[in-house]
């Protein structure tokens, strides 16, 4: 950490352990303290509140990454050489200071703009090994966001939540990925599908006033977790807009946990259906994946409050967040592995090719609809972004 009084590092590494143990929102000074084994007064000598401590440790995290993104981005050779490099920096950082990145990763809900400008930083050094030979037309921003989020779940699938001690096989596959793309066939031009007016909300036929009572309530713990978040959302808030009760509301859930786990399931479904309803008539995995990914922002723009919701389920319960990304991923590397049968798809790890497509997605979609709250990407982005994920540099970049 910054160089600082041996009293204010003894209680930053109390903090790093409390806030990875218990996450943000339940983190409090008096439990720092605590451990500690000192009055709360002492740690308010040095600190506001747990804002400020947080705001501290991610801040460290985020420049020194930044630092060895910078380096990185400084060797010789090719946009693809130089690319690599950044990635693995990244790569290698994180797994050296996973405790510090999976604190980080809560910043988006307690800092916007400290997460925007992490985001951008690393992007930008991107966007510099791009600019001399990136094909004129194409938005170099949502490249380089793609670019970054190539690495990102592949990271946090392997090293977080796996805890693996490294992933170098996996890494081979973002490579892979990075240069080449994922068409193997080589000539699939990424086109726009127009945006499909299907209603998120599921065609309900109850059978029992009891089901049409447990959706009421589903829904409007949607919405509140959506608006304010889970920790500033309570059982009574849930059960007012539902028009029920407090008690209607545990005959069907015992804690607002269990609301919140059913919520995740259901918006899980909910992308899964949105996205069969764009891809189904395609056979071609390169057309499914040109139609799913689309699907996927236009839904983003929609539900942009449910995605939250995903993401900030991971801190508060990790089962219920870590099973929402496996759910997509186990159906999407079956498909993947199809197309890689059929000689459409490149042939490599499904798995590990799924998490980066779902990274991409994820990171473009963070971009535009969460940290900006921008309502859509341009079709220039999207077709950019797209042809990347199928053609790698190789389609984006000028010929030597």
């Amino acid at each position: 950490m910054r160089k600082t009084s041996d009293r204010k590092e003894e209680i930053i590494k109390e903090a790093i352990n409390v806030f990875k143990e218990k996450r943000f929102d339940n983190c409090s000074i008096s439990e720092i303290a605590r451990r500690l084994g000192v009055r709360t007064s002492l740690i308010y000598y040095y600190f506001k509140n747990k804002d400020e401590i947080f705001r501290e440790i991610v801040g460290y995290f985020r420049d020194e990454l930044c630092k060895k993104i910078e380096v990185a981005s400084t060797v010789d050779g090719t946009p693809f050489d130089k690319i690599s490099s950044i990635l693995l920096a990244y790569k290698d950082y994180t797994k050296t200071e996973r405790t510090l990145y999976d604190i980080f990763r809560e910043v988006e809900f307690v800092d916007r703009d400290l997460a925007f400008d992490f985001y951008e930083r690393l992007t930008g050094r991107i966007k510099d090994a791009l600019k001399q030979s990136l094909i004129e037309g194409l938005d170099s921003e949502a490249i380089s966001y793609a670019i970054l989020g190539s690495i990102y779940f592949v990271v946090i699938k392997n090293l977080i939540w796996e805890n693996k001690p490294d992933i170098e096989k996996e890494f081979e596959v973002v490579k892979l990925v990075l240069k080449n793309g994922i068409d193997k066939i080589g000539n699939f031009a990424p086109y726009i599908i127009p945006k499909k007016e299907l209603s998120l909300e599921e065609t309900q036929s109850f059978e029992s006033r009891g089901e049409k009572t447990r959706y009421s309530l589903i829904k409007a713990a949607e919405k509140l977790f959506g608006d304010r978040g889970y920790n500033e959302t309570q059982i009574s808030d849930i059960a007012y807009h539902a028009h029920v009760g407090l008690g209607t509301f545990y005959l069907y859930f015992n804690s607002k946990k269990d609301a919140l786990k059913e919520v995740v399931q259901f918006v899980n479904k909910m992308l899964r259906k949105n996205s069969w309803y764009y891809c189904k008539d395609f056979t071609d995995r390169r057309e499914i994946e040109n139609a799913g990914i689309q699907a996927f922002f236009y839904q983003f723009k929609t539900m942009g409050n449910d995605y939250r919701i995903v993401r900030e389920s991971e801190f508060i319960d990790k089962d219920i967040g870590v099973w929402y990304y496996t759910r997509i991923a186990s159906s999407y590397a079956k498909g993947l592995l199809e197309g890689m049968n059929r000689g459409e798809i490149i042939e490599t790890d499904p798995e590990t090719l799924a998490y980066i497509l779902m990274g991409i997605s994820h990171t473009v979609g963070i971009r535009w609809f969460v940290l900006n709250k921008k309502k859509g990407l341009s079709d220039k982005s999207i077709l950019s972004v797209l042809e990347f994920i199928m053609h790698g540099l190789k389609g984006i970049l000028k010929e030597d």
